[in-house]
């Protein structure tokens, strides 16, 4: 059986869409088949030629779930699916047949309130800092705040995603730039940690 990931998340502009292509790309690098389900009816489907994944249409609500099901029956499958687009009735059904649930946000106070009403809902899913500031300044202030307004929450955080230049390439027709892959391999690690895999895991069974 595969593996599924769901990104979700009320706010919009939170980076659900670049980091599960960012999973994908990662998985694909190291060699595991991941399949990107795109859910947000306002979204293009991606074409998977210049990728090193899969990319599948699930933005009608109505063949998501058959599509789900079928890709679920693959063997050494990491199935990536990114939300549904501030839909809180989608995520929440989209994240009862997850593994993991993750919801992005970035270190606003907006981000934050809407991330932490979102994990109040989906009582399952991890917060994931995303697109975390690098320099020492910025970083401390975010972290601050990440402790004021979600402390509570600490142990449902994941470490924080940092800004990578270039990750929008990932979302551009002609594929990501060579110039992501170390950061998007190391993330793609971390979210198998956090679901109790590893690489051998598929290699095992390929």
């Amino acid at each position: 059986m595969s593996h599924t990931i769901v990104f979700a998340g009320d706010k919009g502009g939170s980076g659900k869409t670049t980091t599960s292509h960012a999973l994908c790309h990662g998985l694909g690098l190291h060699g595991v088949r991941a399949v990107h389900v795109t859910t947000d009816p306002r979204r293009l489907v991606l074409t998977a030629d210049p990728r090193r994944y899969a990319t599948v249409d699930g933005r009608d609500v109505r063949q998501l779930a058959k599509v789900i099901d079928q890709l679920a029956k693959r063997d050494d499958c990491v199935l990536v699916i990114d939300g549904g687009g501030g839909r809180p009735e989608v995520d929440a059904v989209l994240a009862k047949a997850a593994d993991l649930t993750l919801i992005p946000f970035l270190h606003s106070d907006e981000d934050m309130r809407v991330a932490s009403a979102d994990l109040d809902r989906l009582t399952d899913a991890y917060g994931l800092p995303n697109r975390w500031p690098t320099s020492t300044w910025a970083r401390a202030a975010a972290e601050r705040a990440l402790q004021s307004r979600m402390g509570v929450y600490s142990q449902r955080l994941l470490s924080p995603l940092p800004e990578i230049n270039g990750l929008i390439t990932l979302v551009s027709e002609e594929g990501p730039n060579q110039r992501i892959n170390a950061a998007c391999k190391t993330f793609a690690l971390r979210i198998l940690e956090r679901m109790g895999l590893n690489l051998f895991t598929f290699r095992a069974t390929a």
